[in-house]
């Protein structure tokens, strides 16, 4: 149990056996939606989203939990501040509520930050420790969250939905910036870049890269749009009221 949930861990090799099994078994997960999904009806759909959404806060608070443990909690490193920690209340909330209101969030900020995320982890733990399980568990939910609702449910975006994200996301990290400047803290990576490689090594020195990171994040949500896009052939979902 001290190994497992401890300080001491093999280091995380990015490519490696451990990460490339984690991304093959959350992408499984997406593409059984595909033929599963007539089943997700009624009550069977309010069980997997509960079930999810309480994965998602598991994992959020067992973070804090560990960290505090282990005596390693500190104010500019633990906030829930990260990009990925507002996908997680997000997502969460979508889940339990039913309520599409929150996915184009969901969508834009926690689909593309998460999958990003899962490629280029930020994370120094290996399997099998708790860190490990937690970051993909945790980052994995986000995205299988997202395309719950685009394979089973068949939501459907206009463009306008990931422009009012994209502001909302600026506004976030402004005020990140703000809460970064007083305490001290990186969050969102906007004071330097993160200590293991990412997208972010080939966007230029601080402060140039987050304009640059501007730019590639658009873009990738322009990518993002365009399957889920919203047409006349298309009917959107509608959520029921009976939650």
């Amino acid at each position: 149990m001290e190994h497992f949930f401890g300080m001491e861990f093999k280091p995380f090799h990015m490519f490696g056996t451990a990460h490339l099994v984690s991304m093959a078994v959350i992408l499984a997960a997406i593409l059984l939606f595909l033929p599963l999904r007539m089943f997700f009806t009624g009550r069977a759909d309010k069980v997997f989203r509960w079930v999810l959404a309480g994965v998602l806060i598991c994992c959020e608070i067992t973070y804090h939990a560990w960290a505090v443990y282990n005596g390693n909690w500190d104010i500019s490193k633990h906030l829930p501040l990260q990009l990925c920690s507002l996908s997680i209340l997000a997502s969460s909330i979508l889940l339990l509520t039913n309520n599409t209101k929150f996915f184009p969030f969901v969508y834009f900020a926690g689909f593309v930050g998460a999958t990003q995320a899962l490629i280029t982890p930020e994370l120094e733990a290996s399997f099998p420790h708790y860190r490990f399980f937690d970051y993909f568990v945790a980052h994995g939910a986000i995205v299988v969250a997202a395309m719950y609702y685009v394979i089973v449910k068949r939501v459907r975006l206009r463009l306008v939905s990931l422009f009012k994200t994209f502001g909302f996301i600026n506004a976030y990290a402004l005020f990140v910036y703000v809460i970064n400047s007083l305490i001290g803290s990186n969050y969102m990576f906007l004071m330097k870049k993160p200590e293991n490689g990412s997208i972010i090594d080939f966007l230029g020195p601080h402060p140039w890269y987050i304009l640059s990171l501007e730019a590639v994040a658009f873009v990738l949500c322009l990518i993002a749009y365009y399957p889920v896009r919203r047409t006349e052939k298309l009917v959107p979902f509608q959520h029921s009221s009976k939650l």
